[in-house]
Formats: structure tokens, sequence, C-alpha cells
């Protein structure tokens, strides 16, 4: 919590090892040799052959290895080999205008196969190879086929992290980053293509390895990311190729309308998303501010709190304070958490969450077009600068009256998971295994919220909590206030899935003495056990949680003396 907003760039470079091989190399009996002698193959005596995706049967391949057995030539024929080479793509042909192709293989050699790659081209197009050799099959395969008057026949995948196949995307005229774009083009029309625009795939298996936490996280080492457009993981869009292969239109989904340009090459496509605009948007009339929380001398109360925060239960808390054990309502419990000064400051002072919110959260703008736009100060410094978050960082969509999805940046994810060094796993040793399945179902659900967006209520209005004189809480609705929160429906299976771990003793006993480590919190630290061995029954007796942030219309006036 020092820092509200942290961003951080993840590049993920996948190097392939390769081996090699000396003369000694060849020589040594546990790598394969190349076939010593040429020989004709077919897909009836082990030929595998593939172009642009589509498997030829009537293709043959002449195998001529090298005397020094470490390179070969393949010459492959198709049915059509007895024709002259023409720009015309016909049946029969290996390659678009050719039926015939020869390439030359230096492969690398394993124990029981030789496999190479490489890129090559024919007298009307360029294209890339790969395959295998044993001693008995030999599979080829080509992709990659861009004919060389720049048409494009191979279906290419882009991103901006393949350098081969660089993918430049805006969304409104701001970068967007983490995406893929896929041209596949129409087979009986190269003008035709169509574009499906995704999240890309998030590899973390590499980041959670080197993180070293205490729990098994493996159901996060893959994650799915937000969709192009808001509100759709996966879009398909045609499109008609003009000169240059430049394409454009409009088009829209079932939250989104936009416009797009763009232009296709074998290593690049550029896509540019222009007048992206919600259908529906309305918390995009107004720019909403985190009320300034203070002290209020006058009525010695804190006012302007930001946090909207509910939880009824039929069970309570027991806080034992050595013999005498005082039942607490669970959401003024949390409420005298809130306020308690758990986070470090720079100047040896501490800040409670609710005081780090309000320093470091100023404004929350709903855009239009998706995109929601966060005014924050850097570590919650008081009177620092005001800093705008980057499109892109968060964006949404209306998914009915009242209900909002939210869609979230995986790097701030993988910025809590690289933080979340268990401080419990170095001072003692917790066996997690047997929570295994409440880690893999709650992992599974974060992974699918952050490609399908997570649920969040909205409501003009205010929560306002049950007194002590007797008066029943309730919800009072205002045009000048925004309650923006995660709702019972989405937080009460996550509490019911996490409860019984406070059932362990073990699990208690560690929390116990973290919380004893801090100095503001040391002399609560007994009285946890009481309160966590309450959680199972607190939570099975819930009947509403909720928990978010209140947002008002008028920019609040910061004079009054902050909540120090």
């Amino acid at each position: 919590m020092r820092k509200l907003f942290t961003y951080v760039l993840v590049a993920a470079a996948a190097m392939a090892g390769f081996t090699s091989c000396s003369d000694d190399d060849n020589n040594d009996p546990q790598l394969f040799e190349l076939p010593a002698e040429s020989k004709t193959m077919t897909p009836s005596n082990g030929l595998t052959f593939v172009s642009n995706g589509q498997s030829l049967s009537d293709v043959t391949l002449q195998y001529v290895p090298a005397a020094d057995g470490k390179s070969a030539i393949l010459d492959i024929f198709g049915s059509n080999a007895s024709r002259a080479e023409s720009p015309v793509i016909a049946p029969g042909d290996v390659l678009p205008g050719a039926a015939s192709v020869s390439i030359n293989v230096t492969p690398k050699f394993e124990a029981d196969r030789a496999t190479f790659e490489g890129d090559a081209e024919s007298t009307y197009c360029t294209f890339h190879y790969d395959g295998t050799i044993t001693a008995t099959t030999i599979q080829v395969n080509f992709t990659n086929i861009v004919m060389k008057n720049g048409v494009i026949i191979s279906t290419l995948t882009f991103t901006d992290a393949d350098v081969d196949h660089m993918l430049e995307l805006t969304y409104n005229g701001a970068p967007l980053m983490g995406k893929t774009v896929s041209f596949k083009p129409d087979a009986s029309d190269f003008k035709r293509a169509v574009l499906t625009l995704a999240g890309q795939a998030l590899d973390l298996t590499d980041l959670l390895a080197t993180a070293q936490l205490p729990v098994d996280l493996s159901k996060l080492s893959k994650i799915q990311t937000p969709g192009v457009i808001p509100g759709t993981s996966s879009f398909e869009l045609p499109v008609v190729l003009g000169d240059d292969n430049t394409f454009s239109g409009s088009a829209e989904t079932a939250f989104v309308t936009f416009n797009y340009e763009g232009q296709v090459a074998s290593e690049k496509l550029v896509f540019n998303i222009t007048e992206a605009k919600l259908k529906n948007a309305p918390l995009s009339e107004n720019k909403w501010y985190v009320p300034h929380y203070f002290y209020n001398e006058d009525t010695w109360e804190y006012e302007g709190n930001p946090v909207h925060f509910v939880w009824e239960s039929s069970a309570k808390f027991n806080i034992d304070l050595g013999g005498l054990v005082l039942p607490f309502p669970p959401a003024d419990l949390v409420g005298i958490m809130l306020q308690m000064g758990l986070i470090p400051q720079d100047d040896n002072e501490t800040a409670s969450i609710t005081q780090m919110i309000s320093r470091s959260l100023k404004t929350i703008e709903f855009h239009p077009d998706g995109n929601i736009i966060a005014g924050y100060v850097e570590n919650g410094k008081v009177g620092g600068p005001v800093i705008q978050s980057p499109a892109g960082l968060a964006q949404y969509v209306i998914a009915s009256d009242g209900t909002l999805l939210l869609y979230l940046n995986p790097q701030a994810i993988i910025m809590n998971v690289m933080k979340a060094q268990n401080e419990a796993a170095k001072s003692r040793a917790i066996d997690f295994s047997k929570y295994q399945a409440t880690i893999d179902g709650l992992a599974e659900m974060l992974a699918r919220c952050v490609s399908e967006g997570f649920p969040i209520t909205y409501a003009n209005g205010i929560y306002k909590a049950a007194t002590e004189e007797g008066e029943d809480s309730e919800f009072i609705n205002t045009d000048d206030n925004l309650s923006v929160y995660a709702n019972t429906e989405f937080i009460l299976p996550i509490l019911k899935a996490v409860a019984p771990i406070f059932n362990d003793e073990e699990v208690r006993q560690t929390i116990m003495n973290l919380a004893g480590q801090n100095e503001d919190f040391a002399a609560m630290a007994p009285m946890l056990d009481g309160i966590l061995k309450s959680v199972p029954d607190v939570v099975e007796g819930t009947t509403k949680i909720e928990a978010g942030i209140i947002l008002t219309k008028n920019e609040p006036i910061v004079s009054e003396t902050p909540a120090e």
C-alpha cells in the first residue's frame, strides 16, 4: 500500500537451447545420426508435409544427405511438378506458384531425431520451414508464406513482443500493450481477411518461480488477459485490403462502437482503433472525487470517510480480553482496523488504510470510451503532485443498470504476486499443501475475472451504518455521491472458501506473530486468536457484505485538518 498505483513492464523472452555439434558430436552414440543413404519418400512411407496449414497427400520428397552427415537437401515435389512456374496459385503446388522447392537443412541433433528450421524463398514467395528427421520418417512444415508482391496467404499472429510479427496497436490514440491480433486471409480471395482481436496469454511461470512463494500458484501461471475492445475477450473483424494492404472501416461489439484503420505486412501490423465509444456510459457524465478524510476538531469526529464497507452477520467476532470475552459486530471491528495506523511512512509515522486511500487516490474518471483514468499521488505523500494514470491500465463496460465489469491490467497482478514474499514462510513453516484445493479454486476465479471482468456494483448514494441508538442501517440516495463496490455475490464465496483455514491453529499463530511485529498493533495481537477463531462462524452467518469506495461530484476542500 506504499503505492496505490505501481506499473511494471514485464518482458518475457523465451530462448531455445541449441546443441553445437563438432566432428566428435557426430560420432557420439548418444546422438541421432542422419540417414546415410538417399531415399524417396511419400505420405505412404513416412513423409508428413504441411504447407500453409494444409496437409498434402500428393507430394514426394527426395532426401539427399551431405557426405559429412551434418546436413541434407530436401527436394519436395507436388503433383504439378512438371508444369512451369507461374504466379498463379494452383492445386498441386507445394508453395504458391511453385510445384516444387528445394531446401538445404542443417539440423540440431537430439537423442532420437534431428530437428531443423529456417527461412527461404521461392520465385514468388518467402516462407518459414521447420521439421523433424528420424530413422524412418520426415516431417516438413511451411508457414509464414508471403507473396513477394506483398499478398499474405498464411495466418499470422502479431503481438508487441514478437519482433518478427510486431503489433503496433492504439486505442483512441493511446498505445495498447499485451494484446494479440491474428490475421487470417480468405483462401478464395486474399484481398479479404479476418482479424481476431484478443488479449495475449500471459505466462507467469518463471516469475512465480522467481518469487519463491510458500504456496503453489501454478493455476496462475498462465492468465488470459482482457481483450482489445472493452467487454469482449475475443472479437472477429472482417477487413478488405486495399493498396499496400491497408484497411479501414467501422464496427461494433455488444458494448462498443468504433472506427479502425491499419496496414498489414508479414513483419508488422499497424492497427488503430479510433472514435471508440461505449454504447452505455452513464458514469462518464461526471468527474468523481475521493472525499478528503480529516479530523473535525469542532465535532471531535473523523469526516470524509472514502470507504464503503458493509458486513451483516448473525454471528459476531469474539475479542478475548483475558477472561472477559466481548462480542463485536463484524462491520464495527473491520471499521476499527481500517482506522489503525498499520502502514509505515517515510517520516517514521504510520497511516491507516482509510488515510492512505484518501491521501493517494484523488479522482476517478469513467471515460466514454471505456477507459478508467485515476488521479493519484505517489506514495500518498501529503501535498504531492497528482498524476494521471495512463489509458489502458483499467477499463470498464456497463453490464446492466447498477453493475459494471472492471478489467484490470494484469501487470498490477504480477506486481502483487512479486511483492507477496510471505514473511510467515520465513519465520514459521506452514504446510499450505492441505489447502491447495482452496488456493486452486481462488486462483482460477482470479484468472477468469482478469479475462472476463470483475463484477462491480455502483449506485448513487451513500451507506449509513446502524447506530448505537438503535437506528437501522440504510442506503441513502444522493446525486452527489457514487458508491462503487464489490457485492455479496462476489465476496461471500471467496470468504467461504478461505474461512476454514482459520480453524488451523498454526495459521492463527503465524498471523498473531506477524501482528506482534508491528509496534502499533502489538498490544492487540493477543486478542487476535479469539477473533480469528470466530471467522468461520461470522462468515457462515453472513447475509450481506460489501467493500468499495465512496466518490463525490464535488471537489473536496482540503483546508480542514487532515486525519493524521
